[in-house]
């Protein structure tokens, strides 16, 4: 029998001051998550407390440990009580002010400490320490470094981790892990409380929060709701009708066709969503998987409708571009925000009433903490609509949803005692106290979770790379004795500070460069260091800004380009942010076709078919109507992929193999298959794969029944020499490269400001064989982006029969083939130089006039925000009527604040722009919200005459591409 908690049992167990606050707050019942977690937590339990966005997870840690601080001893000395560590860099303002409500209501003292956090703020809380400090986990290293402060957080006893799901698969949580046992070490036990929306294993979640000698309670409500949701294909789900219907409601495009700008398909998606942000209610939140999708959508709904009340939301983006984005939606200026992983954590944006994901989320976690967003009151329902782009997208996304509803989530999985980590752990200690034994090191890291395996020998490898591998050295180890100590030399001093402060973040820092045609000098753009690690050699051809584009050099950090003609085998240049599909997502991809398949074979009425798979599926009938259709058109070719079956596809050159695997098991397979025909049969292969395929380019001479060949050679290699081909991938990959370049930054052996072009990788890496080093980013690369263990199952499958191959050669690809290739060979759509150029001019217009600016008034301090396109229709301070404004791209509160002080270099460069504002008006704050200087600005302006709107565009946009030029040659 169970016992239902009522409100105002829970609340009695509050201290009086609390439960006086709530019903201040005017909380007429508390929440579920609340009534479950605050007896709890109130017991003193470590508790992990996994509850849906919206439920007020926030109050069910605050409100008991408020209760319990209050229940302390009046006299208790001074300092840090209560820790609140969230992931998010940039603070959450709405958050701070909930927490200080309540803290303050009961006379606590909140602060906020962050990489951001200014000298006086700083200063201040060394001198008078707040009861409960706001902190990251990077920025929670630094307080074991000052004495005072080290002292402050001595008190501690309540530690809240917020989103926690966010830090636990990476090694940003692998640094939090330590750092709680280091505080453990220095304040004794403390209570843990974990907050998240969505854990695959919750267990594993509560060990990596507590470490590896402490319980913790799991409250686990997280499918408490029902989920509503719909998989929609707009392209084959309107008609000519609906999308003539759509184009009428919506284009408004500057007197230029938008059937010249996009293709049919892309259009029909672009105008389907604007229409579900209309009809879905107040506002919308547009998921994508990535930066570059969020900027490419974004734009062309900005460019079809320049007046559409949408903005873009992700990590990238600036500060105040993120905070006036957030908050014109929560004011009801914006319907709806195109959003990466950035709005999935528990930032305040106010009511949301649908999301729409655009294209498939590849995993369930995603999809559930991205719909969760939305009805994020617990009465309302959570309304999530997925649109999907081909076949293999629809079906990802159906077994998804089909997998939330069960309430199936990917595990968690925490690092395995990174070593780069626990050198940089290391160092802090060092840093704290100059003489450590090497036990007392190994207790303290061994208590976290993620180095519960750690040995001591491990340890003492590191511990001999750092006192030996490395000049100057971090430490100083003896090992006959088994003491770390503090190296005497100033310089090793001076590096170690330097180091410990240069690597407070894990997360990797990625050097961009910058794509220059060879014949004419003119910039492309500017390609990451992931793309540039996997695919950057001379020869690969790639989509990039509407082009293909065949590499020919690499200088510096200039890569030199030319156009190509022929996109066969082109890849898109953003593939590297991809978010991978899982192994069980891709089976359940293959398992629907093959259900499907056997229908049809079987003589099933296709009617008859659609209406039990609609009803099976849980989605719209036109959606299932759309699958059925496209494998009856593919079993015309007399097959169709599955998730037990590898059917090889060769025409010409190109060949598609079919595997419905995921990306790391599909990634690993094509690796292996690339190096064995390479080295074993001597071929010349190029490879890319998806979660759906592997593409190899082969000599036409090569018959296709090579490729089952190698797949049987490579089942039947013994363990050792599986691991030595391994090894050889990982030699031969770019992606390894890459992982090598980030570990061995954290280990201090390549500084920060190098970048990969500056450095022979090939050369370090052969230096680096048998070090920690290497053997941290082999163990990276072979855990992340690689599926080994998958790979092996699937090539003993073939071996016993399991999974069938067959071999299909003709003159022409199937339909699902000519999908798959389609999409690897321009994601992001080859355009004709006509088309790119009208592109070009409409997409820089959209954003420019939808680029945020903070505008304050230089006689009254009035300081506002809003996009150019709302300020441009008034310079006037709305506050005084005074034309003396100013406009920049920092935050409010720090423009204010400069003002305030009406002194120095950034008080100068907010009276430049103001001058450019008077004097040049609208064409002063494009400039402004453009991408060059405030002094290249004012150059450009005191030339500029043109006296058209488009012809202004188009030359600030060459400056802007001027000064990326610039910035990459001086």
């Amino acid at each position: 029998m169970s016992v239902v908690i009522m409100s105002i049992d829970v609340l009695s167990m509050l201290h009086p001051m609390v439960k006086e606050l709530v019903v201040k707050r005017g909380f007429r019942e508390l929440t579920e998550p609340q009534l479950k977690a605050i007896p709890v937590i109130l017991s003193g339990k470590n508790t992990l407390l996994i509850a849906p966005t919206g439920s007020g997870k926030t109050e069910a840690a605050l409100l008991p440990v408020l209760s319990m601080y209050l229940n302390m001893p009046q006299d208790k000395p001074r300092g840090i009580y209560i820790l609140y560590i969230t992931p998010l860099r940039a603070l959450n303002r709405d958050l701070l002010r909930r927490i200080e409500w309540w803290a303050s209501g009961v006379g606590l003292t909140v602060a906020v400490r962050h990489g951001d956090t200014d000298k006086n703020e700083r200063a201040r809380q060394s001198r008078n320490p707040p009861q409960l400090l706001i902190t990251t986990p990077e920025t929670l290293q630094i307080l074991f470094i000052g004495s005072r402060l080290r002292e402050h957080i001595s008190k501690v006893k309540w530690v809240i981790v917020d989103e926690v799901h966010e830090l636990v698969e990476d090694k940003r949580g692998s640094q939090l892990s330590i750092g709680l046992q280091k505080l453990k070490a220095l304040a004794g036990r403390f209570q843990v409380i974990g907050l998240s929306a969505s854990v695959g294993s919750p267990s594993e979640v509560a060990k990596f929060l507590v470490g590896n000698d402490e319980e913790c309670e799991v409250i686990n409500l997280s499918f408490t709701r029902n989920y509503q949701f719909d998989v929609i294909n707009p392209a084959v789900s309107l008609s000519n009708a609906d999308i003539n219907e759509l184009k009428a409601r919506y284009m408004i495009v500057n007197n230029i066709n938008a059937d010249e700008l996009f293709h049919n398909d892309a259009l029909a998606r672009l105008l389907y969503v604007m229409n579900l942000i209309d009809d879905g209610g107040k506002s919308s939140i547009v998921f994508v998987n990535t930066r570059s999708m969020a900027e490419l959508l974004t734009s062309r709904i900005l460019m079809i409708n320049p007046t559409y009340p949408v903005s873009i939301h992700h990590s990238s983006l600036s500060r105040v571009n993120r905070l006036n984005t957030e908050e014109m939606l929560r004011g009801g200026r914006l319907k709806a925000v195109v959003a990466t992983s950035s709005l999935e954590l528990g930032i305040d944006i106010g009511h949301v009433d649908q999301v729409i994901q655009y294209v498939s989320p590849h995993q369930v976690t995603r999809l559930v903490q991205r719909v969760g967003r939305s009805g994020h009151r617990l009465d309302k329902v959570p309304k999530g609509i997925i649109i999907t782009e081909d076949i293999n997208d629809t079906l990802e996304a159906i077994a998804i949803v089909n997998r939330a509803r069960a309430g199936w989530l990917e595990p968690t999985k925490s690092p395995e005692k990174p070593y780069d980590v626990l050198f940089n752990q290391i160092v802090s200690l060092i840093l704290m106290k100059p003489r450590w034994t090497v036990d007392e090191i190994l207790n303290i890291v061994k208590g976290a979770y993620p180095y519960r395996n750690l040995t001591r020998d491990e340890l003492i490898a590191v511990l001999r790379f750092m006192s030996e591998g490395l000049r100057p050295r971090l430490v100083y180890f003896i090992e006959e004795e088994g003491v770390v100590l503090k190296p005497r030399s100033p310089r090793s001093r001076i590096e170690l500070r330097e180091y410990f402060f240069n690597n407070l973040s894990m997360i990797p820092e990625e050097k961009q460069y910058l794509v220059t045609r060879v014949d004419t000098g003119e910039v492309v753009g500017v390609l990451d260091e992931a793309f540039m690690a996997e695919y950057g050699e001379p020869g690969i051809k790639f989509v990039f800004r509407g082009n293909v584009w065949i590499l020919r050099s690499i200088k510096d950090d200039v890569i030199y380009v030319e156009p190509a003609k022929d996109p066969v085998g082109a890849i898109p240049s953003w593939i590297g942010e991809e978010i991978p599909v899982p192994f069980e997502i891709a089976q359940d991809v293959g398992r629907l076709k093959r259900i499907i398949t056997d229908e049809l074979r079987n003589g099933a009425s296709e009617d008859a078919l659609i209406s039990r798979l609609t009803k099976e599926l849980g989605v719209s009938r036109r959606t299932v109507k759309y699958i059925v259709s496209t494998i009856k058109e593919q079993l015309k070719y007399g097959f169709v992929p599955t998730d037990d079956s590898i059917i090889i596809e060769k025409v010409g050159e190109l060949v598609v193999v079919h595997a419905s695997f995921g990306t790391l098991v599909n990634r690993t397979l094509s690796r292996l298959l690339a190096s064995y025909m390479t080295h074993a049969l001597d071929l010349p292969v190029r490879v890319q794969q998806d979660p759906y395929a592997i593409i190899l380019q082969l000599p036409s001479k090569v018959g296709p029944g090579i490729i089952i060949e190698s797949l049987r050679a490579l089942a039947n290699l013994s363990m050792s020499e599986f691991i030595q081909y391994i090894k050889r991938i990982a030699l031969e990959t770019g992606l390894f490269k890459r992982k090598v370049v980030h570990v061995a930054r954290r280990f201090n052996v390549i500084k920060s400001d190098k970048s990969v072009s500056d450095i022979s990788l090939t050369n370090l890496i052969q230096a680096l064989e048998g070090t920690p080093v290497y053997v941290e980013a082999l163990r990276e690369f072979i855990t992340s982006d690689l599926d080994v263990d998958g790979a092996v199952r699937v090539l003993k499958s073939i071996l016993d029969g399991t999974i069938k191959v067959s071999v299909i050669e003709g003159s022409e690809f199937s339909p699902m083939a000519r999908e798959i290739l389609s999409k690897a060979s321009s994601r992001l759509e080859v355009i004709a130089p006509e088309r790119l150029d009208k592109l070009i001019i409409e997409s820089v217009k959209a954003r420019l006039l939808n680029e945020p600016l903070t505008l304050a008034c230089l006689e009254c301090g009035n300081v506002y925000i809003g996009s150019v396109k709302d300020l441009i229709k008034d310079l006037k301070c709305p506050k005084c009527g005074s034309v003396k404004l100013t406009a920049s791209k920092m935050e409010p509160d720090k423009v204010a604040a400069i003002i305030r002080r009406g002194s120095g270099d950034d008080y100068d460069r907010l009276v430049k722009a103001s001058e450019l504002l008077t004097k040049y008006g609208w064409r002063g704050l494009m400039a402004i919200a453009s991408r060059i200087s405030l002094r290249r600005a004012e150059e450009f302006l005191s030339s500029d005459g043109s006296e058209d709107f488009n012809e202004f565009i188009i030359k600030l946009y060459n400056a802007e591409k001027e000064e990326v030029k610039q910035r990459f040659f001086t």
